[in-house]
Formats: structure tokens, C-alpha cells, sequence
């Protein structure tokens, strides 16, 4: 069995300021079925789940993308879960810990899931605008954040390890979507008292680089690139 992560562009030309949908959704799902992303123009958050592709912004509900869309960033995998445990009050600041009792993370990639009934949990979302961003730390500063209790859903994302920083996000980079396929966001903070976690790791990262010119012109030598990305992610 395949214990790939594909991932479309480097996580440092996104914050470099390509926003371009520089790869087709048709191509990206070829690689699997669970996963996250950005779309074209840096106008929404994705989350990848079951092979649906929904694009999260902060005015309008969930949307269901077209394989003939574009994406400048993607990460996909097929998820055939390692194990699947129930688990009582996980919170971002000690999900580390709960994933520890069960596996070995340090030096590998994991795909991870939670579901269950988010007692409290902050998501942001891109809104509609007509500003020429040229990085996207300047995008998360004019996103809208929101604080949500009693949303039913489930994160879904990856552990990337620390000295992978730069290419991908280390640490976890979790996007929420709820039940209803309705809402949906960047995870900047959760708490739920009880749900499952299930969870696969993955040895291998495949990455795809562009081969359009605003990617292969573009800059990505950025001085404070580690520091840009926990911004902006955190």
C-alpha cells in the first residue's frame, strides 16, 4: 500500500505571493481523496474530503469545486486510516500528545482526521476583495476570523515534521468542515471533549513544482520564511 503525500508547489512560493491556480483540480484528485489547500487567487480555503473539493470563504457557504479549477497549493493523500481510537478533551495545544500515545511522529508525515462535536474552535476564512496582495501573510491579516460552539464536523490535515519546514507547514495544518458541508476553514484553535481521531503515516512526500513563469520568475529566497509561515499559519 502507498503511504504517499502529494503535494502540489512548495508551502514558500504561496507565501512568496503566487497565488496563481497553477495546477488543475482534475490532476490533483488523481492522487487521492483527503486533504487541503488554497484556491486560485488565494480566494479560499479547501478542505479535500471523500474526493470533493470545498472552497471555504467568510460570505458564502461551502462551495463545490469544479475539476476544471485551479490551485496554486495543494496536499492530498488517500487515507486508509492506521487506527482509529476514541479519545476524550483534545485541544490544539495538546493534540501533540494525544497522537504521541500511539505513534512515532517526529520524523514522518501523518494524515489526520478528528470528528466529532466541536465544543469551541476559531476557523478564518479569505473575504471577497479587490486588493493586489502580493504575499500572503498580507492575505491573513485582512481575513476574517470566527469563533463557533457545538459545531458537529472534522478536521482534516497533516503532522509534517519541523525540518520540513519551508516546503510544507511544520507541525499541524488542519482545515475544519462540518457535517452539513456548509462551513468550513483554516483550524486556528478547537477544543472537543470527546470524538475519534483516526490517523496514517506517511513516509513519502511528492512534490510538484510549476513549470508556468510567475512561478518560475518569482523570488523565493524571503528572508524570515520560517517565521512568515507560523504567522500566517498560526
Amino acid at each position: 500500500m502507498k503511504k504517499h503525500i502529494h503535494q502540489f508547489s512548495g508551502i514558500n512560493s504561496l507565501m512568496a505571493g503566487v497565488f496563481e491556480g497553477l495546477f488543475p483540480i482534475s490532476e490533483i484528485k488523481k492522487h487521492g481523496d483527503f486533504g487541503l489547500g488554497c484556491s486560485d487567487g488565494l480566494a479560499g480555503e479547501v478542505i479535500i474530503d471523500c474526493c470533493h473539493f470545498y472552497e471555504a470563504k467568510s460570505d458564502t457557504p461551502l462551495r463545490d469545486m469544479s475539476d476544471q479549477e485551479h490551485m496554486p497549493f495543494a496536499q492530498i493523500t488517500t487515507f486508509n486510516p492506521d487506527k482509529i481510537v476514541n479519545f476524550t478533551d483534545i485541544n490544539k495545544s495538546n493534540l501533540y500528545n494525544e497522537l504521541a500515545k500511539y505513534t512515532l511522529l517526529d520524523n514522518v508525515f501523518v494524515a489526520v482526521k478528528i470528528e466529532g462535536i466541536f465544543d469551541k474552535m476559531q476557523i478564518r476564512r479569505p473575504k471577497n476583495h479587490n486588493k493586489a496582495y502580493k504575499t500572503a501573510l498580507e492575505v491573513s491579516q485582512d481575513q476574517v476570523v470566527d469563533h463557533f460552539e457545538n459545531k458537529e464536523g472534522s478536521l482534516i490535515g497533516f503532522w509534517t515534521p519541523e525540518f520540513f519546514q519551508n516546503i510544507s507547514v511544520a507541525g499541524f495544518h488542519l482545515h475544519f468542515i462540518n457535517t452539513e458541508k456548509t462551513l468550513g476553514g483554516h483550524m486556528m484553535d478547537f477544543s472537543i471533549s470527546q470524538g475519534t481521531l483516526s490517523y496514517e503515516v506517511k513516509q513519502s512526500l511528492d512534490i510538484k513544482l510549476s513549470d508556468k513563469e510567475s512561478y518560475l520568475k518569482q523570488d523565493l529566497k524571503i528572508k524570515d520564511m520560517d517565521q512568515i509561515i507560523k504567522q500566517v499559519e498560526n
